[in-house]
């Protein structure tokens, strides 16, 4: 459930998702970045691989730029699992509105026409696309990292269409083959099945002094 920052900042209101075990949601903030770079470059040192930090640092330079443009406020992923059980993996949830306070139905008719979007199986308020995932910068060794998303849009209660809640499922795909075409299908699954469970939290009714 988001707190009341992201919904004053962003008019997101408190929603519901079901995690698996070892999922976890953290704030796009920059304690996360902080975390993120440090245990990157921990693992860095580790595989003997210093050069790649530097790479690593300006690239989430970028991301970090990008995610505040597409006003991202979480993100969604494994922490405590195994290595072997690590999944390729992360789920961003941001806000979108019309411009000048216009609906989004443009912008999901294009969806539909252009990317081949559908209503997700199961929650037809969903609406999901599936494209590339953004490449790393340009003469990075992280370039050779190539993945697909997975878009999916919500509209937010009582704004007429104007503001959608979007989730995007990124999906990492090494070029070499070393992951399945089996493995990329279970991870499109599981990532459907996670925003199936997604729920917009209804206020509880005050209780009445006397009543039953």
């Amino acid at each position: 459930m988001n707190d009341l920052r992201v919904e004053l900042r962003y008019g997101i209101p408190p929603f519901r998702i079901a995690l698996p075990p070892g999922w976890h949601r953290r704030a796009a903030s920059t304690a996360t970045e902080k975390a993120d770079l440090a245990r990157a470059s921990e693992l860095f040192r580790q595989a003997g691989r210093p050069d790649l930090e530097a790479q690593y640092r300006a690239m989430m330079a970028r991301v970090r730029q990008g995610m505040t443009r597409a006003k991202v406020f979480a993100i969604y992923r494994q922490e405590d699992v195994e290595a072997d059980e690590l999944l390729p993996m992360s789920i961003t949830a941001s806000a979108v509105d019309g411009e000048g306070g216009r609906n989004l139905d443009a912008w999901i008719t294009d969806a539909f026409r252009l990317r081949g979007a559908s209503f997700l199986e199961d929650a037809k308020h969903v609406v999901r696309w599936e494209g590339p995932a953004a490449q790393a910068p340009r003469g990075a060794d992280l370039e050779q990292v190539t993945g697909r998303t997975i878009t999916y849009a919500l509209p937010v209660p009582e704004t007429d269409r104007t503001r959608a809640l979007v989730f995007t499922t990124t999906i990492l795909t090494p070029d070499g083959g070393g992951i399945s075409d089996e493995a990329i299908q279970g991870m499109t699954l599981l990532s459907d099945l996670m925003i199936s469970t997604v729920a917009w939290e209804q206020a509880m009714p005050e209780t009445v002094p006397g009543s039953v």
